[in-house]
């Protein structure tokens, strides 16, 4: 019974934050049935799932192949698999802004590229596949991670590593390539900023726009209502296959299969699109490279707001996040409908939990906190929530559960193995979702957008809006300004998890 109550409080402590704005808009203003889908929002909706659809549809199929290669390449040295990650938290927009400057280029030498690759869904499928690449493949790196290493060096001692790779490893894989598309096309399809640079009109703009121009949040959420029911089909058809996944025996030496030329070939392909993914910004950004140091006063206001609102949204999410991670690695029947409890979130776009939270302290006591910081931390611990609980529960996975059992078993009073052993293993995960989702609040645009406070604006807004104006030499800087902060800190942290590692190993061996 006990056991029971504390599932239940960690799911409201989880799922009540998480939807409790969008919920409030509900209760208070209801939905308005007078909102109607009409032919142009039916075709704004269809653009939507096109370009959604198909940004999946590419990091899942090259992330399949990427994480392969790097799987095999890599059987030493686990931790440099993981080099893709660098600029994993960088704002879409980046790549937008460098796809740009590379189209501007090569159009001094094809003019017809500024005719037709500046503007359309292609431009938005290319950066917005660019953008959540690195997640899909940490999905696939993770899930050849989870093989059982006995099946494995069993099944290559009968067959080739390609049948075996394609009868064996990769139905294993599947269930977590499949749930991490799931995710992207639900980011993709409840994005607008993207699209509305390259001057593709989708419904989650439809949504912002009514909202700017109207102001009121009934029409808001009736409008998106049918972004929710899609986001919600995919994202529990996705979560079906995770329910026949189960933990296998990963201990043993590290796998190095012998895969054929071909296969060999595509996947060097697919990892050369991972190392495009983080030098494409560079080369873009590195003619303004000497004035990197002239955005930090320009911007100094700016960057400031965006560090504070992304410590307190840190600070406000975390404690949630690794509760629900935790529940979901434990063993239990009710595991499916707790992973639709944990993802489901995601399927709100982020300009209406923005609403809805707006309305929320504008309602309530809560108002004196409009003018602040902490408002808009509140919508992106929202926004961000079911992603730290994805990247806890992936760092979850690699911790030794066998010291976990063994604390448990000698623990003198309840908790000791929690405060002493588990709490110790979960640190690596707790601070990597920490930096992640800070460097991530740090580039948000459309909850940004509905939430800051006058005088308050955001970096990441403050180059949005130099996007539309066309100021390249001015956003290029402020672009590399975000770049740097990401590259210093996923590069500390990188550093660090390296040397954990090594000390790890060193330490066994002795």
């Amino acid at each position: 019974m006990k056991k029971g109550i504390c599932k239940l409080i960690w799911c409201c402590l989880y799922f009540l934050p998480a939807l409790f704005p969008t919920v409030y808009l509900l209760l208070n203003d209801g939905v308005d049935h007078a909102v109607k889908m009409n032919q142009r929002r039916w075709g704004l909706l269809g653009n939507s799932l096109w370009i959604a659809g198909s940004c999946a549809t590419v990091c899942v199929v090259i992330a399949m192949f990427a994480a392969m290669r790097l799987y095999s390449a890599f059987h030493t040295k686990p931790v440099l698999r993981w080099f893709f990650l660098i600029l994993a938290p960088v704002p879409s927009y980046i790549y937008a802004l460098s796809y740009m400057n590379l189209i501007r280029f090569l159009g001094k030498f094809v003019p017809g590229l500024l005719r037709w690759r500046m503007a359309g869904m292609v431009p938005c499928i290319i950066v917005e596949s660019l953008a959540f690449l690195p997640y899909a493949c940490a999905a696939a790196l993770i899930g050849l991670e989870q093989m059982d290493r006995k099946e494995w060096k069993a099944a290559l001692l009968l067959q080739d590593a390609d049948r075996v790779f394609w009868k064996i490893v990769l139905p294993r894989q599947l269930p977590y390539l499949i749930a991490m598309g799931a995710v992207i096309f639900v980011l993709s399809v409840t994005d607008y900023s993207i699209p509305s640079l390259f001057q593709v009109n989708v419904y989650a703009m439809e949504i912002f726009s009514d909202y700017s121009a109207v102001g009121q949040s009934v029409h808001s959420l009736s409008l998106a209502l049918p972004l929710i029911a899609v986001a919600s089909a995919v994202i529990v058809l996705a979560l079906v296959p995770m329910r026949n996944v189960s933990r296998p025996d990963t201990t043993g030496e590290p796998m190095a299969p012998q895969y054929s030329k071909e296969l060999r070939r595509i996947g060097s392909c697919a990892v050369a699109v991972l190392v495009a993914q983080i030098v494409f910004p560079f080369l873009s950004f590195f003619p303004y490279l000497g004035r990197l140091t002239e955005a930090v006063v320009p911007a100094g206001r700016e960057l400031m707001n965006s560090f504070i609102t992304g410590i307190w949204a840190v600070i406000l999410l975390t404690i949630p996040a690794a509760g629900m991670a935790l529940l979901l690695g434990e063993k239990m029947t009710e595991k499916f409908f707790l992973w639709i409890v944990a993802v489901f979130p995601l399927a709100v776009p982020g300009m209406l939990s923005g609403i809805g939270v707006l309305k929320l302290f504008s309602d309530t006591p809560l108002h004196v906190f409009r003018s602040g910081n902490f408002m808009p931390a509140v919508g992106m611990a929202v926004r961000y929530l079911p992603l730290a609980m994805m990247i806890q529960y992936g760092c979850y996975l690699r911790m030794d559960r066998d010291r976990i059992r063994a604390a448990r078993l000698l623990q003198r009073y309840p908790g000791e193995a929690f405060w002493r052993v588990q709490l110790h293993l979960m640190r690596p995960g707790l601070v990597i979702s920490g930096i992640v989702i800070f460097l991530l609040t740090l580039g948000d645009v459309g909850t940004a957008l509905i939430l800051m406070p006058a005088g308050r604006e955001p970096l990441s807004v403050k180059i949005y809006n130099y996007l539309h104006y066309g100021s390249t030499e001015t956003v290029a800087v402020f672009c590399m300004l975000q770049v740097a902060v990401c590259v210093l800190l996923m590069g500390a942290l990188y550093i660090v998890l390296h040397r954990k590692t090594l000390w790890n190993r060193q330490k066994g061996e002795a």
